[in-house]
């Protein structure tokens, strides 16, 4: 009786485990698939931060290394991931929004066709959707 019950008990643990490490590799796939690199100046150049998820507001998020908000700062993008990235004026999603093709960049965010003709130094926050 023991035995059986060690057994089921391994394979419970065993099956866990397995959806843990499952788990693992779509928590990779979703920040594979958001991945937006931002610039503090035209042409990807000056500092850069690199984000990966839904944020409501930039105030808290800084340039790589730094203690310099990317909040209204950014000049220049490059969206990696497979994911459409769309940037907001304002914070909580709100006001003119710029849309990033998934695979996009954009090394001037000053003049734009398709989007709002002058969106930078505009950014506060960004969402991802499919």
């Amino acid at each position: 009786m023991k035995h059986r019950f060690g057994t089921a008990a391994g394979v419970a643990v065993l099956g866990i485990s397995s959806l843990l490490v499952a788990g693992a590799p779509a928590d990779a796939q979703a920040r594979a698939a958001r991945s937006l690199y931002v610039y503090e100046h035209d042409d990807y150049k000056g500092r850069s931060a690199h984000l990966t998820a839904n944020d409501s507001n930039f105030v808290n998020n800084y340039w790589s290394g730094t203690g310099a908000s990317i909040n209204d700062n950014i000049s220049s993008f490059k969206n990696q991931g497979d994911q459409r990235a769309v940037m907001y004026s304002d914070a909580n999603y709100t006001g003119a929004a710029y849309s990033a093709l998934a695979h996009s960049s954009d090394s001037d965010l000053t003049h734009n066709s398709h989007n709002p003709a002058n969106f930078d130094n505009v950014a506060s926050s960004v969402r991802f959707v499919i």
